[in-house]
């Protein structure tokens, strides 16, 4: 899946996983990886509007091609 795909592409799909990873701590044992290594400050909300926008754009990417992955 990543070999193909864009830049763009890979960055998103990181940064979802990560975010999936650290939802899946929380789920399980309720430890936020996020906020231990970067506190309860302004740098974890960032990261968190970073997972948010990655999620919306990997839900559209299942109902449209991404324009520079469909180039190569």
């Amino acid at each position: 899946m990543f070999k193909s795909s864009c830049l763009l592409c890979k960055i998103v799909g990181i940064i979802a996983i990560i975010g999936c990873l650290n939802w899946g701590l929380i789920g399980l044992s309720g430890t936020n990886l996020v906020e231990q290594i970067f506190g309860a400050g302004a740098v974890t909300r960032v990261i968190y509007v970073l997972v948010g926008i990655s999620g919306l754009i990997l839900l559209a990417s299942y109902f449209m091609c991404c324009p520079a992955c469909k180039k190569s």
